[in-house]
């Protein structure tokens, strides 16, 4: 009797298996079909691309640049980034060659003293059809200018990773609201 029992409870609990699995694909396809025949209020410049989880190794690749850049270790850097680079920045946009933009880096970073991150959250995504990968990272970045005055901004990057280095660099700012 016992072996009848321990014998359906297996059945019962591959049955239960298989029909998650058939559900999560039948969810996914209902989900990617959905989103093509949705209306939406402004079209996209390109198809959707179905963005899937993407690797975690790209999120080291797009933190261990920012580390180096806060470090002052330009040839971690510099081993971070591709042969060229496409850097959008708050009133900056250029595409350069890897040795280019660790000189802009260079003449930038001493203008953050005591340069701190708290990174806040990532998200490594991955086109469906493998051809797009980018890294998403949010964070807080304090210093302190020439003169000792301290300051801070939110912080978010968009990182284009192909082939394990940087590509593209797309950054937004937040600047909190001068205190009264």
């Amino acid at each position: 009797m016992k072996q009848v029992m321990v014998l359906c409870c297996l059945v019962f609990i591959m049955t239960a298996c298989n029909n998650t699995a058939e559900n999560k694909t039948t969810a996914e396809a209902g989900e990617a079909k959905a989103a093509s025949e949705v209306s939406l209020p402004f079209p996209l410049s390109q198809p959707y691309r179905n963005w899937q989880t993407g690797s975690t190794e790209n999120v080291v690749v797009a933190m261990s640049a920012l580390k180096a850049f806060v470090d002052q270790d330009y040839t971690a850097l510099a081993a971070s980034l591709g042969d060229s680079i496409e850097i959008q920045l708050d009133y900056y946009h250029d595409k350069l060659s890897r040795d280019s933009a660790i000189s802009i880096f260079k003449s930038v970073r001493p203008m953050y003293n005591d340069l701190t991150i708290t990174m806040n959250d990532y998200e490594s995504v991955i086109s469906e059809d493998k051809k797009d990968e980018w890294v998403t990272i949010w964070y807080k970045q304090v210093w302190k200018d020439k003169d000792g005055k301290a300051d801070s901004l939110n912080m978010i990057n968009d990182c284009k990773i192909q082939n394990g280095k940087m590509i593209q660099l797309d950054e937004k700012i937040q600047h909190f609201p001068v205190k009264k």
